[in-house]
């Protein structure tokens, strides 16, 4: 099986990558100069972009998994609110494949470092609370499940205890589809690439980045008219004719 984006949906997903590193330095002016840092504001504002940078990055991963699920067919998925015992609990994604019956239930983690106690006792808890509802929210939908998996998607694959398995970017493939596995894996050595490039001159010693290894690097933004779609399969991703073209 392929996923095939239109141009301008790899486009899209090009200057998201460049919107994570914008956001950032934009929010960033807004905050005042550290104390620690007053001999040199810069460094007060890059300690503050990257903070940033790092707290979007895993969110923007998360939401290019689910946009490349939901281009599969019978599934669909989304970031849910699970009616719990004693409220509502937010979800990172739920996918759900209508042939087959198939549900997963995962919280999507960045996935680079370590976690404490309280966090690691607080995914698992809202875990737990999903798992023990998700029957009646799916029943709402109208959903026939086969079978319900609840996991935690570590994008780095970063590991603790946990009572429940514990995937990575490795795994996406096996979960979902080999070419879902692919656009998760180059998207994520785009954001790589991407922001290194944007602070490499800021570095003193110069950075070592890649020309671009992921077909996004490939992707022109000042390209006007439409472009070849983009095909992701389990070997790599590369241009093809568009689909209406063919």
């Amino acid at each position: 099986m392929c996923l095939r984006l239109s141009y301008a949906e790899a486009l899209l997903w090009k200057k998201h990558a460049s919107q994570l590193v914008a956001d950032a330095k934009a929010k960033s002016a807004a905050i005042p100069c550290d104390p620690l840092f007053v001999a040199n504001p810069r460094l007060s504002s890059l300690v503050s972009e990257v903070d940033g940078i790092k707290k979007r990055h895993g969110l923007l991963i998360e939401r290019a998994l689910i946009f490349a699920i939901n281009k599969l067919p019978h599934w669909q998925a989304a970031k849910e609110q699970i009616q719990v015992a004693g409220g509502k609990a937010h979800l990172d994604c739920l996918a759900f494949n209508a042939n087959t019956g198939k549900l997963y239930v995962f919280e999507c983690k960045r996935g680079h470092g370590s976690f404490d106690g309280d966090k690691i006792r607080a995914i698992d808890q809202r875990l737990g609370n999903i798992k023990a509802s998700i029957g009646a929210h799916a029943t709402s939908k109208g959903w026939s499940l086969s079978s319900t998996d609840v996991f935690i998607l570590s994008f780095y694959g970063a590991t603790w205890k946990s009572a429940y398995p514990i995937y990575n970017k490795h795994d996406v493939g096996t979960l979902f589809e080999p070419c879902v596995g692919r656009f998760v894996t180059e998207y994520m050595e785009h954001l790589e690439a991407a922001t290194a490039r944007a602070y490499s001159s800021e570095l003193r010693e110069a950075a070592m980045v890649s020309a671009g290894q992921s077909i996004f690097d490939a992707i022109d933004e000042g390209r006007e008219g439409a472009g070849p779609d983009v095909l992701f399969n389990e070997d790599g991703a590369d241009f093809v004719a568009a689909q209406s073209d063919v």
